[in-house]
């Protein structure tokens, strides 16, 4: 019985020693920390003295750093202003391609904003109301020299004989390379985004949901961003990408036949690039059988064709753009059209002229730019007229071919 009084004793001896050990430990930790602190704080505060002290001594510094600001904003308007010049005042235009890009661009206008593409990026710098200090302004400022650069690299391209100038074949041709490159490109891709889009689930069905969220991740934002991102005003997107999202908005209808609300993998080939689907260059065949198809037959006859004798102005207008005069679209007609020369066109020959990847088609769109831009008549185009009219090259499909292409469509 002794043995184990002793034996408690010992434990409870054991068990306020530990505790005191403890305790003092925990005291002294807290020392240190409170020391440390303490230090911390009083060195934050030396910091912020000799931060105060040299800004006491040396002013100016500020002031140099908001003069070099306002020197860099009036340069990046100045280059603005520069390159605005190089936009020339266009007329009434006939082809499809750039009277599209003149309707794209006063619409922008009425918005508030300026047209999109490569050359319109110059002159947002001057409608802009951001701060100068924004990177877009900056990259926006320098986009005169970059024009300049990328005509010139289409040019070289262009220019075949390498004589400095471009005849309107040398400029079809690689017009038409272009497009073919761009369409072909189109298809091949278009299986694989469609996978990266309809992850929502992956039911072979892509909603506006998934493509939205798409569209978002595709500008930089975030998951959490998307979720918190208000759909009606994108205030989070710059102002060329809300109208690229409006524009989709619209096409996404046209795009949607089987369903309003979801799109196949075939209808979302037409819903990105609609120039490169089969079913609406099908539905180009048909608006050109109801303007011009007089008997109902399903074909064209040359004087169908030929015939512009409507009173609507606008119906006058769409079949102006497909020839100039009588004696052109009837030219065109038997040389283009009417592959097998029995005096008719029917959907198969129809569907062929209005395919993007023809000649013909390319061929049109150079000659457009000629009439423009030769300003010298010669029938070739210099570099120097090239940079003269950038905003019409940067804007056509020699340059820009994929949003051409979608402001036509």
């Amino acid at each position: 019985m002794t043995f184990v009084n002793k034996l408690s004793k010992s434990f409870r001896w054991l068990r306020c020693s530990t505790l005191c050990a403890i305790l003092f430990y925990m005291f002294f930790i807290g020392l240190i920390l409170h020391s440390t602190s303490h230090k911390l704080q009083q060195h934050q505060q030396q910091q912020q003295q000799q931060q105060q002290q040299k800004d006491q001594k040396d002013p100016g510094s500020s002031h140099s750093s908001s003069s070099s600001s306002s020197i860099s904003t009036s340069s990046a308007a100045a280059a603005a202003q520069e390159a605005a010049k190089l936009a020339p005042s266009v007329g009434h235009q006939q082809q499809p391609s750039l009277v599209a890009a003149s309707a794209k661009e006063e619409k922008a206008q009425k918005a508030g904003g300026v047209g999109g593409g490569l050359a319109t990026g110059t002159a947002a710098v001057l409608s802009s109301s951001k701060s100068p200090n924004q990177p877009e302004t900056v990259i926006l400022a320098a986009s005169n020299v970059n024009e300049k650069q990328i005509l010139a690299k289409a040019f070289k391209r262009a220019d075949r004989n390498h004589d400095g100038r471009l005849s309107i074949q040398e400029l079809g041709q690689y017009i038409n390379r272009r497009i073919v490159e761009h369409i072909d490109e189109a298809i091949m891709n278009n299986a694989r985004e469609f996978r990266r889009v309809d992850i929502g689930p992956a039911d072979g069905l892509i909603t506006w949901d998934e493509y939205h969220r798409f569209f978002l991740r595709e500008h930089g934002m975030t998951e959490a961003d998307i979720d918190e991102h208000d759909e009606i005003r994108h205030t989070a997107l710059n102002r060329r990408a809300r109208e690229d999202m409006m524009r989709d908005k619209a096409r996404w209808s046209e795009a949607a036949r089987t369903d309003l609300f979801t799109l196949t993998i075939d209808e979302y080939l037409s819903f990105r690039h609609p120039e490169s689907s089969v079913s609406n260059l099908l539905e180009l065949v048909d608006d050109l059988l109801r303007q011009f198809d007089q008997d109902g037959d399903d074909q064209l006859t040359l004087e169908e064709f030929s015939d512009l004798n409507v009173d609507d102005d606008d119906d006058l207008l769409r079949k102006s753009l497909i020839s100039k005069t009588l004696v052109e679209r009837r030219e065109e007609f038997k040389r283009i059209i009417d592959k097998n020369h029995d005096g008719k066109a029917d959907r198969g020959e129809l569907l062929y002229y209005v395919n993007p990847k023809t000649p013909r088609y390319a061929l049109q769109e150079a000659a457009t730019l000629f009439s423009l831009c030769d300003a010298n008549k010669d029938e070739l185009l210099t570099l120097k007229e090239m940079t003269d009219n950038a905003e019409i090259f940067l804007q056509s499909k020699m340059i820009d071919t994929a949003n051409s292409f979608h402001t036509e469509f």
